[in-house]
């Protein structure tokens, strides 16, 4: 349960410990030496250095004279036979002059001082680099052959050759013979690198004109009966006249063809025509229930129904003109009909049945083709509570 305690007490105890003997076993740093440099310029260490030369002495110093080998000669061993005679002293022989000491010769100070006074050379500065001049590579010439010396292409009148001919000129002679003058040739052109198609430049147009839509096939229109009105004035048309009178003839041709679309029109709405089909449209039986119902199976599974919008109340009618390969011709979906809704609500199913026709279409819907006469205009009932199709 102390355990904490114990801890605690310990590691206090061991810090007193240190904070009262731990100088104790400190080593004491080591003495560093001082000592004072001055830095002075080459012109004041010339200066000093002149200074710590001795001059040169032009005065002889005499030598001093060499003292005698033997001052004092020993006397002759006396004589033997005749009694010894009293010798006179000797004179005491003359002291030797004595030496003149030479002039002190101021000391040069050591060297070691002059070591640290003497400055180190400046380093000797960096030799100046010069750049390179670069300069734009020139893109190489495509040639037929290669050849270590590149050859410009010859003129447009000069026939390239194998080998350089120069023009000769005929010598002349005693004899004189007609010479064709042979015409100067130049070297096939060459280049001394071989041009790949990588180094080649792009020829390639860097835009290209947007190809043309494939123009739609027209509706079958029917052509109308003349009404009898109308005869008086294409007999007038057709009578040679001014040039500013084909006016009148325009409104005639509206109304013909206005007539043969609602003509067109009302056939494909009620099943009926004043004209025969069109002979090289393969008609055939009438399409089969499970041939409808695969149709209708095929749009609706690209037809999306929003549930909660007011478009999913709304029953629409869309009729559209059909290729032989069973693609839809785009231009030709319109909106028969609709119910349920106020105009935004029909214009919104409306373009969810046409998504629908198109997105499914692939390449062509699967229908039979001997029956185009058949479905060559479709019309199909859009209600979300059962797509139906005519």
């Amino acid at each position: 349960m102390h355990t904490g305690h114990y801890i605690s007490g310990a590691g206090h105890l061991a810090l007193v410990f240190w904070v009262l003997f731990g100088g104790v076993f400190r080593s004491e740093p080591d003495s560093v030496e001082v000592r004072e440099v001055s830095v002075i310029s080459e012109e004041e260490f010339a200066a000093l250095s002149e200074r710590t030369q001795p001059p040169e002495s032009t005065q002889d110093i005499d030598a001093p004279p060499a003292p005698d080998s033997d001052p004092d000669p020993a006397p002759a061993p006396p004589a033997a036979e005749p009694p010894p005679e009293p010798q006179p002293e000797p004179e005491p022989a003359p002291e030797p002059a004595q030496e003149t000491p030479p002039e002190a010769v101021p000391q040069a100070p050591p060297a070691e001082a002059q070591d640290e006074v003497q400055q180190p050379e400046p380093p000797a500065p960096d030799p100046e680099i010069e750049a390179p001049q670069i300069s734009e590579r020139p893109v190489p010439r495509p040639a037929p052959r290669v050849a270590p010396d590149p050859v410009p292409e010859p003129e447009p009148e000069a026939e390239p050759a194998p080998d350089v001919a120069e023009a000769v000129e005929p010598e002349p002679s005693e004899e004189t013979v007609p010479e064709e003058p042979q015409e100067p040739e130049a070297p096939e052109a060459a280049t001394s690198e071989i041009v790949t198609e990588a180094e080649e430049p792009s020829r390639a147009p860097t835009s290209s004109p947007r190809p043309r839509t494939r123009p739609n096939r027209p509706a079958p229109t029917q052509t109308a009966e003349p009404e009898p009105e109308a005869e008086p004035e294409t007999e007038t048309a057709a009578a040679p006249e001014p040039e500013a009178e084909p006016e009148p003839q325009e409104p005639a041709q509206e109304e013909s063809l206005g007539t043969g679309v609602e003509d067109a029109l009302a056939e494909a709405l009620g099943g009926g025509g004043t004209t025969d089909p069109q002979p090289d449209v393969p008609t055939g039986p009438p399409m089969t229930s499970g041939e409808r119902d695969a149709f209708r199976v095929a749009v609706q599974r690209c037809w999306v129904v929003d549930v909660g919008s007011q478009a999913a109340n709304v029953t629409v009618v869309v009729g559209m003109d059909m290729a032989e390969n069973g693609q839809v011709v785009a231009n030709s979906i319109e909106r028969l009909s609709a119910s349920g809704g106020d105009g935004a609500a029909v214009e919104t199913a409306f373009q969810a049945a046409r998504r629908a026709i198109l997105r499914c279409q692939g390449n062509g819907y699967d229908l039979p083709p001997e029956k185009y006469g058949q479905w060559d205009r479709i019309e199909i009932t859009f209600d979300p509570s059962g797509m139906r199709i005519r």
